[in-house]
Formats: C-alpha cells, structure tokens, sequence
C-alpha cells in the first residue's frame, strides 16, 4: 500500500521500517527506506531523502549479499544531483552504480546508467567524452537489438555531434531516429526530432529546408495543450529560421509564442527575451526594445546566482576531502613516529637488561651503546630533514596547482574577449550568424562554473574568513571591488592583476584609486598596507 502512495504515506513507511528493524530483517528494512527516499523525493524534502539514503548506505556496506541494492541507492542519490545540475557530484555516484551492475552482471541496468553518464557529460558539454563512450556502446548487441536503447544512444550521439557543430552527422543520427518512431503514437518527440533537424539545417545555412522541418512539426503540434513544451522549442527554432530569414514580424510572433507556451529551460525563455529585445531595436522600437533587454538581464542574474550557489556546494566538497586527505596523513605519520617511538623503547629495555646480566662488559657496553644512539638521533634528524623536504614539495605542488588555476582564469578571460571582439564585428557589420554563435559561445561561457570562485576559495584557505572580513568592513564595496582586494591579498602586482582581469593597467590603477575613496583610505597610505594592517 505504501509502495503505491509514494505521496502520502511516509508514516506507514516509517511504521515498516521500525517493524523491519525489530527482526532484524535488513532487506524489509532497506527497500522502506528506498521507498521512505522516493516519498521525500517525490515531495521535493531532498535533504530528507539524501538523509535516509546515506543511511541505506551505511547499512548495506555492512550486508555485501545486499549489494545490488546498494547500486539503486547510488543511482537515486545521483539523480537528486543531476536535478539539481550538480553534474560532477552526479558522475561519481553513476559510475559507482555502473561498477556494481557490471560486477553482478545486471546488463539492463548497466546500460541505463551508461545513458546517464552520457547525459551528465552532455550538460556539462563534454560532447568527445560523449562520442568516446559511445563508440563502444555501439557494438553492444543488447543496445543494438533493444529499441528503445537504441533510441535514447542515437539521440544522445545527435546531440553530441550537434554541440560540436557537425551539423550534418546530427541530422544523420536524428533522422535514424525519426525513422524508426515515424509511424507510431509519440507525436511529442516526432515533433521533437523534427525540430531538432530543423535547427540543424538553420544552422547549416539551408534555411529552406530548416523551415519546412519546423513548421511540418507545428502543423502536428497546432491544437494539442498536452505537448506544449515541444510547442515551445519548435516556436523558439522557428524564431531563429524566421530572423535568419531577415522577417522580424514573424520571428518576433515565434519568440513570443516560446513565452506563452512556457518552456522546461529558463535558457530558452532567456534567449528569446535577447532575441526579441535586439529585433525591436533594429526596428527603433526602443521601449520595448528595453523592456526586453531588462527582463533578458533579470533572468540571466537569477540564472547566475543560482549556478554561482551550485558552484560553491561543489567548492565546499573539494575543500572537506582535502581536508580529510590532510588528516589522514596526519594520522599516519602520527603512527609511523609512535611505532618507531616503541622500537627505540624497546631496544632501550633490551640493553639494560643485558647490561645488568653483563655487568663486567659494562663500560665496553656503555660505548656499542652510545655510538647506537648517536646512529640513531642521526636518522633521525635525516628523518626530520627529509621530512622537511617532502613539506615544502607538498607546498611548491600547491603553489604550483594555485597558479595553474590562474591561468585556466586568464584563458576563460581571453575567451571572453574573444566573444566580445567577434560580437562587436558581427554587429558592426551586421552579420546576424555571427551574432548567434557570439550570443551561443557567450550563453556556454556563462553556464560554466566561475574559476574566479575558485581562486576566491584558495584565499580562503590561506586567509580563512578573508571575504567575510572584508564584507562585515566595507558592506558598501561592490563585487569587483571585493574582486581587486583579493587579487592585492595575493600581493599581484597592476600589470599582473590587469593580466589576470582581461583589462588595461590604466584601469586596474583606477579601480584600486576608486576603492581607496570608498573605504576612507589616505593618499600617503598604500592600500595593500591598510587591507594587511586590518585584514589578519
């Protein structure tokens, strides 16, 4: 009963679960917390089902004639993540489950979780590593001789070539697809592959042939409420073709219609708002161009600060297993010096005794041991020193590791200029195409993760509570204000810190004059002095 009502049944799950636990019947016990997991799933209590599902976990690491449940647990736990576009977090548990399902030889469910893997790598665009594990799934005779299977692979393969603009082997793909599904009762991903063909083509320049794809899909989707979200990609895609097509009152009516019908990705919405904000403008419609170049903002801020909350609970992962990794081997040398404490103590023990029974040998005793000991304090000082060595390698690799990750910023910087230089050609001269490759090269830069958070987290661990200390100081300083007092903390230099930002030093200067007037500073007090003097 509860198993039927994963909505409103939580206390007969939990009813079962102590039941399960007063006999000892672990099994009873670990498929109510399962279903106790989906519940709380199900009523969007995330935090209460990773909860129960990490105890599951820790239960079943003790029961290995259990462990195929083990890999449900793994899998559940990933699609939270995934939900929550923590795709990273997400692969480690996929392919955990994947190894398990392998290990027990459950084919089925190792190939679903191989098409998640593909799916976490797509929306991290990754589309090689797509290609990569997909050439070995395409020999695979189950997934050959299983449609659906089959389906769900070509489809990922589709997306993959198309992220790579191989436009052509996207098609090839899709239309495999659409073959196989032409005939049957599925019009929402009839119209879906359509579609995506469609934009294929648009993007190949056959506007022509773009065009009947998408509106042979509308002609399908016209008058059916139920595939609505399909009705919003398809009016997005016949916005493009439409404003390709140098017809802004048809593509404006597209783009429009993508807001009524309310699509799945906020990107889509976002891109329409772009879309319609920069039609007006070429036709002088300045209000509403406005209007929607601020609603086109709003969202993509929102958007941001999301995927910048994401970022920072992935960050905080990082940081708690270095953190581990740190006390592990603080353990273990704490280990190795006990171990050899006991042997010195020992041998100590050992040559008293043999002195108190060799009395007559003492004084020749006394020298074998002291030359011994003398031996044995200079291991240990060789001990010390090459323990020493081994610490300031530890450190030059963490020196090392923090500047690579500057220049992994300074490359995302450069890429940016990249974008905004062939954004400035494209409308310079008019050329829509490259306005929309600019506009798609920019929408990739900005769903990537802020490498400059990550630069803020390495402060943190050598400052820690830098970022607040400054914040609590000076509430008043604005995000690249805070930005420039960091990069002062890591004592970069005007010409290094311009480097690191993409811009000119004259604008560094001016930024660090402009904060110095905002946090009250003298002209004969340097700013780094006064951040080191109150910044501990």
């Amino acid at each position: 009963m509860a198993k039927k009502d994963l909505i409103g049944s939580a206390e007969l799950l939990k009813e079962i679960t102590v039941l399960s636990q007063e006999i000892n019947y672990t099994k009873g016990e670990i498929q109510s917390l399962m279903n106790l997991g989906t519940y709380y799933t199900n009523n969007s209590m995330i935090d209460s089902a990773n909860y129960v599902y990490d105890k599951s976990e820790n239960i079943l690491k003790q029961h290995p004639d259990l462990e195929e449940n083990l890999s449900h647990i793994y899998v559940r736990k990933a699609t939270i993540l995934d939900n929550q576009r923590l795709h990273y977090q997400a692969l480690v548990y996929y392919h955990k489950a994947n190894k398990i399902q392998l290990k027990l030889a459950n084919k089925k469910d190792a190939l679903d979780s191989k098409m998640k893997i593909l799916d976490c790598h797509l929306a991290l665009g990754q589309p090689d590593k797509v290609l990569a594990y997909s050439k070995e799934l395409l020999q695979d005779s189950t997934i050959v001789n299983q449609a659906n299977l089959k389906y769900k692979l070509y489809s990922k393969l589709g997306a993959a070539y198309f992220d790579k603009r191989e436009y052509g082997q996207a098609i090839n793909w899709w239309s495999a697809n659409l073959k196989a599904i032409e005939n049957s009762e599925d019009k929402g991903e009839i119209t879906n592959l359509m579609t995506l063909i469609a934009d294929a083509y648009r993007s190949l320049g056959n506007y022509k042939l773009a065009l009947e794809k998408a509106l042979e899909a509308k002609e399908i989707l016209n008058h059916k409420p139920e595939l609505s979200s399909y009705a919003a990609t398809n009016a997005l895609v016949l916005g493009k073709i439409y404003n390709s097509l140098d017809n802004p009152n048809k593509s404006i009516l597209h783009f429009k219609n993508v807001l009524i019908q309310s699509p799945e990705d906020p990107m889509d919405i976002a891109f329409s708002y772009k879309n319609l904000a920069a039609i007006y403008k070429r036709m002088e419609s300045w209000n509403m161009s406005a209007d929607y170049y601020e609603k086109y903002g709003a969202i993509i801020d929102s958007l941001y600060r999301k995927g910048y909350k994401d970022m920072s609970r992935i960050s905080e992962g990082k940081v708690q297993l270095v953190e581990e990794e740190y006390k592990n081997e603080l353990l273990t040398r704490d280990n190795d010096f006990l171990t050899y404490k006991n042997e010195k103590q020992k041998r100590y023990l050992m040559i008293t005794l043999f002195i108190g029974f060799c009395s007559l040998l003492f004084i020749f005793l006394s020298f074998v041991f002291y030359d011994k000991n003398n031996k044995n304090q200079k291991k240990v000082e060789l001990l010390e020193e090459n323990e020493k060595k081994i610490l300031e390698n530890h450190i030059q690799s963490r020196e090392e590791e923090f500047l690579a990750t500057m220049i992994s910023v300074n490359e995302r910087l450069n890429k940016l200029t990249t974008i905004k230089n062939n954004l400035a050609s494209a409308i310079k001269y008019d050329n829509k195409e490259e306005i929309i490759e600019a506009e798609k090269g920019l929408g990739r830069f900005i769903s990537s993760s802020s490498d400059l958070t990550i630069i803020k987290n390495r402060i943190e661990s050598q400052y820690p509570g830098i970022t607040a200390q400054i914040h609590t100081r000076f509430p008043d300083l604005s995000t690249n204000d805070m930005r420039h007092c960091l990069l002062i903390k890591l004592n970069l230099s005007i010409k290094e810190s311009a480097q690191l930002l993409s811009v000119s030093t004259h604008a560094v200067k001016m930024a660090r004059k402009r904060l110095k007037k905002k946090m009250n500073i003298p002209e004969d007090v340097s700013l780094k002095d006064h951040l080191n003097d109150l910044i501990v």
